[in-house]
Parts: structure tokens; sequence; C-alpha cells
């Protein structure tokens, strides 16, 4: 679920301060990335809910979050249906805070 390699790689470059900001920015516009996503498949806008769904993959794996972005990478460049996309939001929003408390626990481990 997390790619602790990459944020042990994160922190050795950045330090303490540079992963606090890391993470502070991620969970500062998640929501946001995933509010916009969720309004675009609402609109029925397929190319833009792709682009979307780009961003929101690169801001997971910034951070490590491997499953999260698998399914952003599926929205991305898949085929599916309007249907489909909306379920995965629905669960993916479900998902994100179990990820976000494992980012918080490595952080915390980490004495960061």
């Amino acid at each position: 679920m997390l790619d602790k390699d990459l944020l042990e790689q994160y922190a050795d470059l950045m330090g303490e301060e540079g992963m606090q900001e890391m993470y502070a920015t991620f969970a500062d516009n998640i929501g946001g990335y995933l509010n916009h996503l969720q309004w675009l498949v609402k609109e029925r806008k397929e190319q833009e809910v792709r682009n979307q769904a780009h961003r929101v993959k690169g801001a997971c794996r910034s951070m490590g979050l491997v499953e999260l972005a698998q399914v952003m990478e599926q929205l991305e460049r898949q085929n599916w249906s309007w249907e489909e996309v909306e379920e995965e939001l629905v669960q993916w929003e479900k998902d994100l805070p179990a990820h976000q408390h494992q980012i918080e626990a490595w952080l915390k481990a980490r004495r960061i």
C-alpha cells in the first residue's frame, strides 16, 4: 500500500522539514483534486477526467501511495463506463484516509 523505499529516499534527500512540507501539500490539495475529478465525471468530460486522473496519480505516487495511484492510472488509460468511474471514485475516497494514516504513521515512526 505504501512505497516506503521511495519515502526513505525522499527523507534522505529532503530531510524532515522537506518531508513535512511535502505531506502537508499533499494533504491540503488531494481533496480539491478529488472534488474536481468528481465534478468532471458529473459533467461527463472524458478527456478532462483522464487528465485530472493523471494529476492525481502523480500526487499519489509522489507520496508512495501505490494502490491509489494504480486506480488513477486505470482511469487515465483504460476504457471505462461512467458508472464504473463513479463507483471507483466512491471507493477511492473511502480508501484515502487509511492510506493517509499509513503515511502519517510512517512519518511519526521516523520522528518526522
